[in-house]
């Protein structure tokens, strides 16, 4: 006696759903094991293997501190300007993942960023003046355009929080 119609499918729904989750969880592991997560000062805090210095300016800070300790703080302000313009770069990738108090965290910062860009503008050095190799040369060009997008970012962020504001009052 052949089991019914139903009984097949539904043994078939249940197999495929089965593998599915099974693959879910082989996908999760597989991605899992190339990111560690730690606790720093309480927070969790987590790097891709495959850069773990990521996030890490130790030689950036040392030698800004080293500028500072010998009384070049005009020359240590373009390393700074340098480390806060990755940092609103990393800030604007991350901000479309957050939600609520995080988000509202993380715009108030860039908001106080954005002054301070606006009262302290950072020169965009774009002359190259025909030195360097033409890798140093295309990595110039491509941190000038970064620059730029950041400094785009800045000002529209605030252009729309300032819209946002004024609507609400």
């Amino acid at each position: 006696m052949t089991p019914p119609r139903w009984t097949k499918t539904a043994i078939q729904l249940v197999v495929a759903i089965l593998l599915c989750l099974l693959m879910f969880f082989l996908g999760r592991l597989s991605g899992s094991k190339n990111v560690v997560t730690y606790s720093a000062n309480g927070y969790p805090t987590s790097f891709n293997r495959a850069w773990p210095t990521y996030g890490l300016p130790l030689t950036d800070y040392e030698a800004i501190l080293v500028m500072l300790r010998d009384g070049h703080s005009k020359e240590a302000i373009p390393f700074v300007d340098g480390l806060l313009d990755i940092a609103v770069y990393d800030a604007e990738c991350r901000r479309p993942l957050l939600q609520g108090r995080d988000l509202k965290v993380l715009d108030s910062a860039l908001i106080k960023v954005a002054r301070y860009r606006e009262q302290f503008p950072r020169p965009i050095d774009t002359s190259t003046n025909g030195f360097g190799n033409p890798t140093q040369l295309q990595q110039n060009e491509k941190w000038v355009l970064e620059q730029k997008q950041i400094d785009a970012f800045l000002n529209s962020f605030v252009n729309t929080n300032a819209v946002n504001a004024q609507s609400q009052k």
